[in-house]
Parts: structure tokens; C-alpha cells; sequence
């Protein structure tokens, strides 16, 4: 089934409620690619204040798994380098300082600690 915008706006909603995202960057999620060459699927734009952005762009044949990983992945890197590496969100594990990892198992997304390889910690 291809992805389609709503999806794509919901997963992206949610996670930058999640990756605590400033709050007056602002979202843009649609069909037409921002870039020459841009294909075929949705495509996300985060737009910081300072004017800086960043624009995921997921193919519509993805599997809807492997395209909120992507999302994800590319927006926790984005708001990570926008807030001077503000850990968010935080690893579950007691003691750790860094940011926990995207994981996606049966279609659902789970934050996982990077370092705990095969065990099970969720946020």
C-alpha cells in the first residue's frame, strides 16, 4: 500500500512531540517533492527559526515500517543538531545520557537504548 500524506503527518506529529522539537519550527508534509529529481511518495519539511531546515523524503513503495524508521531516524538527527544535542528522548536506561534509538517492531515505533543490543527497553 502506497504511504500516503496523513500517515506520514500523524507519524511526524507525533514524533516531534516525542523528539521535543522547538516549537516554532514548522512542519509541511505532502506530494511534491522540494528537490529537482524528487520522486514518487510524501515528503517531509521541518523548518527551524533560525531558517534552517530539513526534508525527508520517503519513496511511496517503502513499506510503512521501514518509512517511520526513516522518518525517525532523520528527524532525531535533525532536532538533535537544532537543540545543541539535546537527548530526546532519553534513553530508558538508568544512567545513560544519550538519546534512545527509533526501533520499529510489528508497525509499532519503540525507543530502544543503543547501547542494550537485544534487550527490550522501551519509552
Amino acid at each position: 500500500m502506497a504511504l500516503g500524506v496523513r500517515t506520514v503527518r500523524g507519524w511526524a506529529e507525533s514524533l516531534l512531540r516525542t523528539l521535543e522539537a522547538p516549537e516554532k519550527a514548522v512542519l509541511q508534509v505532502g506530494s511534491e517533492g522540494t528537490a529537482p529529481g524528487t520522486g514518487s511518495g510524501v515528503h517531509v519539511t521541518l523548518t527551524y527559526p533560525d531558517g534552517t531546515s530539513v526534508t525527508v523524503d520517503l519513496d511511496g513503495a517503502l513499506p510503512e515500517p521501514e518509512a517511520l524508521l526513516l522518518l525517525a531516524e532523520q528527524l532525531q538527527d535533525s532536532v538533535l543538531e537544532s537543540t545543541g544535542g539535546h537527548p530526546a528522548p532519553r534513553c530508558p536506561t538508568p544512567g545513560h545520557t544519550h538519546p534512545a534509538t527509533p526501533h520499529v517492531s510489528h508497525g509499532t515505533l519503540d525507543w530502544h537504548c543503543p547501547m542494550n543490543d537485544g534487550q527490550d527497553l522501551h519509552l
